[in-house]
């Protein structure tokens, strides 16, 4: 029988399926279903710097907390899900389920981000994942002072917890692979490609700016884990746009240590993670492979760049497949 366990951030994961952060993954409850069903691993809903100023009893003087913000956070329900309850849930999990418990917290705050770290370390949370980003709207900072943000809290973090922690970024940074370098240089153990945010659109009947959920992009994923994997000391998991075995499989041979998935799990049903496993395992034995560990990476840009001969560097390998795509028939 074929071995589907795999490591992330220095934990064994029983399988790379990934339960990502999620209303699935709200409570304790939420949490055990997950297990049940055969997750590997659960990233819990993510906090908010909002919720956490909100309910914080923190001074408005020190974090101002724009009072549009707050009246969302309450018409949506949100405050009732703040650190507090979060920690409460985390403990209750524990006592359920034996799969590793991702906490995760979305910030600008940097200050802010080693308190609830310290927080989700003591209620018992296995790992932490730090969602990052700033959107950069004034014109005389530039990209690296952006991005010189994560170092930082990546830093102050660390001071706190020792539990691992991984950090979900978005594709939009001007050096992708320069900024994974120096965050795993500065101990982050995993990163997540990527983070999918709310994308803007405007409503014409109305004359008005409106939000629309964003989408996952799997290929896009799919080419930074392959061109990162093996060449930062640090895990990546994938997220977005996976749909089936197949994708999982992709994503593996690509370089990623797990997958997270949401959006299917919401349209199909948990039970979609036992038909992601079998495939997996059907597909492993098919190619006679004994573990995950047998195939991750061997298509990424690292392994590739090694394998290929007589073409010199991979970057040519790749232009070359390129321009095959498009070639004039």
């Amino acid at each position: 029988m074929v071995d589907v366990s795999t490591s992330y951030m220095g934990m064994k994961l029983k399988n790379p399926i990934i339960v990502a952060s999620s209303d699935l993954s709200r409570d304790a409850d939420g949490v055990k279903k997950c297990a049940d069903a055969g997750a590997g691993a659960v990233v819990l809903k993510s906090i908010f710097e909002e919720q956490f100023l909100a309910s914080g009893n923190i001074p408005e003087n020190r974090f101002p907390l724009h009072p549009e913000a707050l009246d969302y956070l309450r018409a949506g329900g949100l405050l009732e899900y703040g650190p507090d309850e979060m920690c409460r849930e985390i403990g209750k999990a524990k006592k359920e389920v034996e799969i590793p418990i991702i906490a995760s917290v979305n910030c600008r705050t940097p200050s802010l981000w080693p308190r609830f770290a310290n927080q989700v370390e003591e209620a018992g949370a296995d790992a932490l994942e730090l969602n990052i980003y700033d959107l950069p709207l004034k014109l005389d900072i530039s990209g690296s002072e952006h991005e010189n943000n994560y170092t930082k809290i990546l830093k102050e973090v660390k001071k706190e917890v020792v539990i691992p922690i991984s950090i979900k970024l978005t594709p939009q940074v001007s050096s992708l692979p320069n900024l994974s370098k120096k965050l795993s240089q500065a101990g982050n153990d995993a990163f997540v490609f990527f983070n999918w945010f709310l994308e803007p659109d405007i409503d014409i009947d109305n004359i008005r700016t409106i939000s629309r959920k964003g989408k996952g992009n799997f290929n896009q994923s799919l080419r930074w884990v392959a061109l990162l994997a093996g060449r930062i000391d640090a895990d990546i998991s994938a997220s977005g746009g996976v749909g089936s075995a197949d994708d999982v499989i992709k994503q593996i041979l690509a370089g990623a240590s797990a997958v997270q998935i949401c959006t299917l799990f919401y349209k199909k049903g948990l039970s979609e993670i036992q038909n992601l496993l079998q495939g997996l395992e059907a597909w492993m034995d098919k190619k006679k492979y004994n573990s995950v560990a047998d195939f991750k990476g061997e298509l990424s840009f690292k392994e590739q760049e090694l394998s290929v001969k007589g073409l010199g560097e991979a970057e040519s390998y790749f232009r070359t497949q390129y321009l095959k795509v498009f070639k004039v028939k």
